[in-house]
């Protein structure tokens, strides 16, 4: 068995392997296939499904399906990443960010999400056009 030094570890991880082909390839497949059967299968079994259904599941999805997807849409892979750099270069002065988007999160569960629950609503600009505050789209 030979010894590997530090460069040759390193070549060896920067490559893809068979296996790591196989799960990028099924997960792939596996991703379309959702995408596939929500999108046409089940809608062809529902006959006319509109897009606002599409947009927010018919309003027929529980809460934890819906707070995954909050969760991972938020969660994204550059605040992983960035987020130890933040607090290596600037220290706990990140902690006044995370007081921030904790009291938002507070405000938008108990005074915002539930008026866009009683309209109906899917997006902010319903809102303007209902209030007639501006009278243009972006």
């Amino acid at each position: 068995m030979a010894i590997l030094n530090v460069d040759d570890v390193k070549i060896s991880l920067q490559k893809f392997g068979l296996y790591d082909y196989v799960v990028f390839v099924l997960m792939l497949i596996s991703c379309a296939m959702i995408g596939v059967y929500f999108g046409f299968i089940k809608k062809k079994a529902k006959k006319g499904g509109a897009e606002a259904d599409y947009l927010v599941g018919g309003r027929q999805m529980r809460v934890i399906p819906v707070s995954l997807s909050l969760i991972a849409s938020f969660i994204s892979g550059i605040s992983l990443l960035g987020t130890p750099t933040e607090i290596y270069v600037y220290g706990v002065q990140y902690m006044y960010i995370v007081g921030g988007v904790v009291s938002m999160g507070f405000i938008m569960m108990y005074i915002y999400l539930p008026v866009f629950h009683n309209l109906q609503l899917t997006s902010t600009y319903q809102v303007r056009l209902i209030r007639k505050i501006f009278d243009f789209r972006m």
